[in-house]
């Protein structure tokens, strides 16, 4: 029996006793209902209706369409519990009462996102865009090196050094070598000629010698540094055969001693690009 029900019945009840005769003392109807019946519902078309609200959620049984509302729940005005964010609890009883749709909660209302202090909840995280990506690094500078390569198919390397008369290359060599070394492992289809030139000193034939020498001895460093083609790298000595200035001292002898790395066959290299200076 529902708490309507048995407040109905007991209002019955209380008709058919004044509807009886009249006794003194209080009427065995009266006796057995609530102590409500000493409460008056003022809105009731009967003055005597009494004021019964049995779930005790403020909404007299009279009127209240959900007379089972758990103690503490808030409820409208037909007495039926309210539940704001829709998770299942009503308010009053919900502790977090702002609950995003879709989550789940337990007893209290709570989800998870939520006891975890987080303030958005994992729906609103999947959603979120995804950080923009990262702008590429900035192209390393352009050797000097490389531009030679690329814009004139020629490099001369300068600060190479050799011990006198001899192929045998110096320490302070490995540097420009290196550099060198780098920008030609970037164009690894290139035939490419080391050329080795000396001055007009000693006998054509010396020099034409030694040069051959140094260039091999050039050709051997870069093949054992660095990953080039064997068969794309050539030595050839021209001693003293392509002067690159008239000697009239020293400084001028020095010019003319020289290493060049040649490409063959330029319709490999790089169509129509003039490389920056940096």
């Amino acid at each position: 029996m529902t708490a309507r029900t048995s407040s109905r019945l007991a209002f019955f009840a209380m008709l058919a006793a004044l509807a009886g005769p009249v006794v003194t003392g209080t009427p065995p109807a009266f006796a057995q209902l609530p102590s409500t019946i000493e409460k008056v519902d003022p809105k009731a078309p009967c003055f005597r209706w009494p004021a019964v609200d049995l779930d005790k959620d403020g909404v007299y049984d009279r009127i209240d369409r959900c007379d089972n509302t758990p103690l503490g729940a808030i409820v409208d005005e037909w007495g039926c519990p309210l539940d704001g964010d829709r998770d299942g609890v009503y308010d009053g009883l919900d502790k977090c009462p702002d609950t995003p749709a879709g989550e789940k909660v337990d007893r209290d209302g709570c989800s998870s996102v939520q006891l975890s202090g987080s303030s958005r909840s994992r729906t609103e995280a999947r959603t979120e865009p995804p950080p923009a990506p990262a702008p590429p690094p900035p192209a390393p500078p352009v050797s000097e090196t490389e531009r030679q390569l690329v814009e004139g198919g020629r490099i001369r390397l300068e600060n190479v050094y050799f011990e006198t008369a001899s192929a045998n290359l110096l320490p302070e060599s490995e540097s420009t070598l290196n550099e060198v070394g780098a920008v030609l492992e970037k164009f690894v289809d290139l035939k490419l000629e080391v050329q080795g030139h000396s001055d007009s000193r000693g006998s054509a034939a010396f020099n034409r010698k030694l040069s051959q020498a140094r260039a091999e001895s050039v050709r051997g460093y870069l093949l054992q540094h660095f990953h080039l083609r064997d068969d794309n790298l050539l030595a050839k000595g021209y001693g003293e055969t392509q002067l690159e200035v008239k000697e009239r001292n020293d400084e001028d002898r020095q010019r003319n001693r020289r290493v060049e790395i040649k490409v063959l066959n330029p319709e490999a290299l790089p169509r129509g690009v003039k490389v920056e200076r940096h």
